[in-house]
């Protein structure tokens, strides 16, 4: 039972791996915030888990409305339009990104909460590649539910923290120009999703 249960952490830290390191709004706020702030994904790993906390809860008692394609929709046109707006304040704020991020750590924190709950494929991955882990944890016993909550969220909090370390102690060395430009590629990221997750979410409504 030790060996199984020691194989399934492993897969949960493999699984959480490819989902923490895909490209995507998440990972576009460490990128923008960590220029200025070498806690940032450490910030935005605390928003990201305030939600995926409750989630996850939420999953293991036998919540599935998330399968629901009408919920995925609204989620998809509301995130959207969220990280549009998202996006567009980082756009703005791309001359003062230094000062901007290093004075706004609740800010940051807040952008995991944002850039996690208008994720629709966020809330897909949870109905189904991480409701399957949640049942399969549950077999070794109820121990499991907060190891596994444990397990993924160190991944994500080690990866995330690691890129916002990478991203700080880089802006040392870069000019100014270089690091408007790394504002400007996070702000853009986050309204590129924003447009195609509301443009998807719109086209399923018609």
């Amino acid at each position: 039972m030790v060996d199984g249960a020691a194989l399934f952490l492993i897969m949960v830290v493999l699984i959480s791996l490819s989902g923490v390191l895909m490209p995507g709004p998440t990972m576009a706020a460490v990128i923008g915030r960590g220029v200025g702030d070498r806690f940032a994904g450490a910030r935005v790993s605390l928003g990201h888990a305030m939600v995926e906390i409750p989630l996850i809860a939420a999953l293991f008692l036998g919540f599935d409305q998330l399968n629901n394609p009408d919920v995925i929709t609204v989620i998809a046109v509301l995130g959207g339009s969220l990280l549009i707006i998202t996006g567009l304040q980082a756009l703005r704020d791309r001359h003062t990104i230094m000062k901007v991020a290093a004075s706004s750590g609740g800010s940051t924190v807040a952008l995991g909460v944002i850039t996690s709950v208008s994720n629709p494929y966020w809330w897909l991955w949870w109905a189904t590649v991480g409701a399957a882990l949640i049942a399969t944890g549950t077999t070794f016993g109820l121990w499991m539910l907060p190891t596994f909550i444990v397990v993924h969220l160190s991944v994500d909090l080690l990866c995330l923290q690691g890129i916002s370390m990478t991203m700080s102690a880089t802006a040392d060395r870069v000019n100014s120009g270089r690091l408007k430009w790394a504002a400007i590629v996070s702000g853009g990221i986050m309204l590129f999703f924003g447009v195609y997750f509301l443009s998807d979410g719109l086209l399923s409504l018609i």
